[in-house]
């Protein structure tokens, strides 16, 4: 089984720098997100890891955010809840929906 890899780039003195990189089997899921998900991710990323080496983040947090998004590409993995996701909005784009004071009333809370 072919090993999974990421392509990196940047901009640096109007030269574009590109690289791929074969990533750990542990972060195949990075496949399912969107381009401008990736961009998000890698900021966010970066961020958090300056602020680790800042003392103002630690592990756990790091953990976190990174289970955040895994769950973000799982749910782009499957198209059927997409689907389901998109109808929701346009459902409640067009004043569809039930309010959530009604919905907490009617479980009992």
């Amino acid at each position: 089984m072919k090993k999974s890899k990421l392509v990196v780039g940047h901009l640096l003195n109007d030269e574009l720098l590109v690289k791929s990189i074969t990533t750990s089997k542990s972060f195949d899921w990075l496949k399912w997100l969107e381009v401008e998900e990736l961009v998000e991710f890698f900021v966010g990323l970066l961020k958090m890891v300056t602020q680790i080496s800042e003392g103002k983040k630690d592990a756990e947090t790091l953990s976190i955010f990174l289970s955040e998004w895994r769950e973000t590409a799982l749910i782009n993995s499957e198209p059927d809840v997409l689907a389901d996701m998109a109808e929701a909005e346009q459902e409640l784009d067009a004043g569809g929906g039930i309010p959530w004071a009604q919905v907490k009333k009617e479980i009992g809370l």
